[in-house]
């Protein structure tokens, strides 16, 4: 008896756990795993930057009051130069003129100074945004980059007028070909599916209808050479891109 309860015993402590093993064997070789992907959302995005604009400020003088800047500002307008108040941090800034182009500036800088008015050339640098995109919008983001390019050309081209305001060698068809590039950039709008990008877009071509406005304006004056030309382009450039700096500091803040 004691024999035959110690057979039990081992078919119990050797069979039964083989016939577990063989079973869970069985019923697992047909169970199929699932196939988790372990690419990681990184892996299909991009990023681009979305620089602002750069202006070379002529600055004629710095001050610490409004007051004291517009007293100057006055003084300047009655020499027939023309400037304007802008405040940059804690102080506020007369300037006699913004280009895009630091060789401009820096020669605009040196004819002021041939009238007996002394000024420094400053850097203003615009703001950068980033926009993260999903890989399959690659062609779209291309299509962006070009038309930002093309907006930036725009104010580029409207600098270089600017200049030659200033020394009075500006032509009628160089207004009539500004004219042309921003009639081509306002026909076509693209259409954009990252909200990022269509925002952008529609903020540049709301810049350049004013500037489309502003054109009219500046051939009058060119057409009738009242000496008011290079006061037009320039302030028709500095609202053009302080606008759109502005805008880029508005969507960094929001996403901050």
């Amino acid at each position: 008896m004691k024999n035959e309860r110690m057979v039990e015993v081992l078919i119990v402590v050797l069979i039964i756990p083989l016939v577990s093993l063989l079973a869970g064997y069985f019923i697992s070789k047909d169970i199929v795993e699932p196939n988790i992907s372990k690419t990681n959302d990184s892996d299909n995005l991009k990023e681009m930057v979305v620089k602002g604009i750069d202006l070379f400020e002529v600055v004629l003088g710095s001050y610490s009051d409004f007051d004291t800047a517009k007293y100057h500002d006055d003084l300047m307008k009655m020499k027939g130069v023309y400037s304007f108040v802008s405040k940059d941090s804690d102080k506020y800034l007369l300037i006699g003129g913004i280009f895009l182009d630091r060789e401009q500036s820096t020669l605009f800088s040196s004819y002021l100074k041939s009238q007996g008015i002394s000024s420094e050339v400053y850097v203003k640098r615009g703001p950068s945004i980033k926009i993260v995109y999903d890989k399959k919008l690659t062609s779209e983001m291309d299509v962006f980059i070009n038309k930002s390019q093309d907006f930036q050309q725009i104010l580029n081209y409207m600098s270089a007028l600017s200049y030659k305001a200033s020394n009075d060698k500006l032509q009628k068809q160089e207004l009539e070909d500004l004219e042309r590039k921003v009639d081509s950039f306002k026909t076509d709008k693209g259409n954009f599916e990252k909200e990022e990008v269509t925002i952008l877009i529609q903020k540049t071509i709301d810049i350049v209808d004013k500037i489309t406005n502003d054109i009219k304006k500046i051939e009058i004056s060119a057409a009738l050479e009242d000496g008011n030309t290079f006061s037009l382009l320039q302030e028709s450039l500095w609202q053009s891109c302080e606008e759109y700096n502005t805008f880029l500091k508005t969507i960094v803040t929001q996403n901050q």
